[in-house]
């Protein structure tokens, strides 16, 4: 049934989403494997898209047939997220997708409620953001450091943004947006609403199949964009 609130929550993806940010990531995250496990795996050819960091570490350490340990995983975690926040910044290829900053504004001028919904750990999603000016359009969010799996992330997404607001959120009054097919499917439990964005790997027609309320090229058209997500 719908919240008892007038707004709309509207949980965003990062990257391949909201901004692109270079190589910078992926050889900070291969560096930090193998300082700690002794190696990336075949990170080089890995698709990271949709996935959470910390099934992304289990998955490349699986791949390169290495015993798995929890401390290790976590350090290594930790110093990608220290790599980042020194790397980031000065990465010249880094860059905010078309047409973000108008959305998030028209979003916010409709009295929309913004907050996160991805697969980085907290840290690393503030990092990214913060480097390109976008971290306070979102006051909350859903991070990895939650859980390994979206749709566990998509509920603490959710429950957040009732302690933010004091309002209730539930099944049409959420949308998630986001460039996977792994975005659109997270929220079917709440009952959310899905808007793909084919601005990472999948084109328009394998976020509809995947679920996909509506799917956009892009954000470049924020009155498109706005209405997609708010009806």
């Amino acid at each position: 049934m719908p919240g008892n609130n007038n707004h709309r929550l509207v949980l965003f993806d990062i990257d391949g989403t909201l901004v692109r940010c270079g190589p910078t990531p992926r050889r900070v995250f291969k560096r930090a494997l193998e300082q700690t496990f002794g190696t990336a795996g075949p990170i080089d050819e890995w698709i990271f898209d949709g996935k959470t960091d910390p099934l992304i570490v289990r998955e490349l350490i699986e791949a390169a047939g290495v015993d798995w340990d929890d401390r290790l995983a976590e350090m290594a975690l930790k110093l990608y997220v220290e790599g980042l926040a020194r790397e980031l910044p000065g990465e010249a290829a880094k860059r905010i997708l078309p047409g973000v900053v108008p959305l998030l504004e028209g979003l916010r001028e409709r009295g929309a409620l913004l907050g996160l919904l991805t697969g980085n750990v907290r840290d690393g999603a503030r990092v990214k953001l913060e480097s390109l000016g976008l971290w306070d359009y979102f006051p909350f969010g859903g991070f990895a450091d939650d859980s390994h799996l979206r749709s566990e992330i998509a509920t603490a997404a959710v429950r957040r943004a009732g302690e933010f607001s004091g309002g209730r959120f539930a099944g049409k009054d959420i949308v998630i947006v986001g460039d996977t097919p792994h975005d659109m499917r997270c929220g079917r439990h709440l009952g959310a609403k899905a808007v793909g964005v084919a601005t990472g790997r999948s084109p328009v027609e394998e976020l509809m199949d995947a679920g996909a309320g509506a799917a956009l090229g892009n954000l470049s058209d924020t009155e498109q964009a706005v209405s997609s997500i708010l009806t």
